[in-house]
């Protein structure tokens, strides 16, 4: 079983929440990850920057962000305890900032973003042009079979 814990920082909580919580934990199971923790954070502009600084040395603004907990030596855990894999920070004001310069809804730009940040935290990168390839196309992949998840009413 899938945990998926949401967090608001520098905000006042939106009343979808509980649909970005379904919506990740139907990624998850798309992704077949099972036994997963993860921590969905959102925040402002200043809260991302700031972490963008301190964590990678990037003084600006970004639109998300993802801290994996399981880099390393993996720990023993029994196969029915929840894995605590990692966090994904999303600034709303990049969400809307993003809609703005490609012209697709607010809801789809979220959504982008979310499936971005998991699929970093399930080992995707695109640093290299041929993982950038893999990951892109499979977030286009899963944002395409959930366009009809609704997550903002």
């Amino acid at each position: 079983m899938n945990i998926v814990d949401i967090t608001v920082v520098g905000l006042e909580e939106p009343s979808w929440i509980p649909r970005v919580e379904q919506f990740c934990l139907k990624i998850l199971e798309q992704l077949q990850l099972d036994n997963w923790e993860l921590s969905i954070v959102f925040c402002t502009n200043q809260f991302i920057r700031e972490l963008n600084n301190r964590f990678r040395e990037k003084n600006e603004v970004t639109d998300v962000l993802s801290f994996s907990q399981s880099e390393g030596e993996p720990f023993p855990i029994s196969p029915h305890q929840s894995k605590t894999i990692g966090d994904v920070v999303i600034s709303l004001d990049m969400v809307e900032a993003n809609r703005q310069d490609t012209g697709e809804p607010w809801e789809t730009e979220l959504k982008r973003l979310l499936i971005h940040g998991i699929l970093h935290l399930a080992g995707y990168d695109h640093e290299e042009s041929d993982e950038e390839r893999e990951m892109m196309d499979l977030q286009d992949r899963l944002l395409q079979d959930f366009m009809e998840e609704r997550i903002r009413t």
